[in-house]
């Protein structure tokens, strides 16, 4: 009899020791249009003073990321100081799309902040989110990881698109949580094709040190008809980078599929769950052993 207690015991302890990560995505106040530089351009500026409902702005979109390991409750996000410097460097400096490619000075989101905006931003339904719940010992390499992100000074720089933050570059606020994911082992491709873009700028379009050109914003406002190079033989500057948009897109649809009864195939059990007025989804990851070897791909 005793036997047969301990292993459901021993199972109950484990779980209960297991964490969770979640990704909360928020979009711009209208969905920024990466069809070409000029839609990109116009969806930049509406979202300066468009409408919102619930929360922060977030004139380009955000993620937050959630990660709860016992009784440690963490909920931050990589961001800029302020506005003003990327103001700057569009309206005044010329950067044009080389904008997406600088790096400003930075910060993470505060935790009170972010508490208070994923309230507001969950009572209208605003963002969305994805949950995973995970071993104890993922969730101690990721609580390392941000440890060892603000030790090294990575948290001080808000990075340009492509920058990878396991790699010493630090991070905008989309790479930044899917490099928690990847730490955990939980990256995978159809993520990449859903939740990405790959675009190659065109090289007249680019300002600042990369080109040493000057490019006015209105310059590509007014660009009617422009389009994204599709190869690199005119000196454009390839960008992959996450869009949190794409993110609340695709979980939008994920959620509405399982709820209509649609069978969708991923790596880990999964399920609708609901926080306030907003829906998401929640992966039971708790089997998937820990990557294991060095944090950063960098001394």
């Amino acid at each position: 009899m005793i036997k047969l207690l301990v292993l459901p015991l021993l199972v109950f302890s484990i779980f209960a020791r297991a964490g969770e990560v979640t990704l909360h995505f928020i979009p711009a106040p209208t969905f920024t249009n990466w069809s070409s530089p000029q839609k990109v351009a116009k969806s930049v500026l509406v979202n300066q003073f468009a409408k919102y409902n619930g929360g922060n702005r977030h004139e380009i979109g955000h993620l937050y990321v959630e990660l709860t390991c016992g009784s440690t409750h963490i909920l931050t996000g990589s961001t800029s100081q302020n506005n003003t410097e990327e103001r700057r460097a569009i309206f005044i400096k010329g950067y044009g799309l080389g904008i997406v490619l600088k790096n400003f000075a930075g910060k993470l989101d505060a935790q009170e902040d972010v508490e208070q905006d994923i309230n507001s931003l969950q009572s209208t339904g605003r963002s969305n989110f994805v949950k995973f719940l995970i071993s104890e010992s993922t969730c101690d390499r990721l609580t390392q990881y941000l440890d060892e992100y603000k030790a090294r000074g990575y948290d001080q720089i808000y990075a340009g698109l492509n920058a990878r933050p396991l790699y010493g570059e630090s991070s905008g606020c989309t790479a930044f949580g899917m490099s928690f994911l990847e730490l955990a082992g939980l990256q995978i491709p159809e993520f990449e094709k859903a939740w990405s873009h790959d675009l190659i700028m065109p090289r007249k379009f680019v300002g600042g040190p990369l080109t040493h050109r000057n490019v006015r914003f209105i310059r590509i406002l007014t660009a009617f008809r422009s389009k994204w190079d599709t190869d690199l033989s005119n000196g454009g500057f390839p960008l992959h980078f996450w869009d949190p948009e794409q993110m609340v897109v695709w979980t939008n649809d994920v959620v509405k599929e399982l709820n209509q009864g649609a069978i969708r195939t991923f790596p880990w059990p999964t399920k609708v769950v609901q926080s306030q007025n907003s829906y998401g989804l929640e992966f039971d990851a708790r089997d998937v052993p820990t990557p294991t070897g060095p944090i950063f791909k960098v001394p």
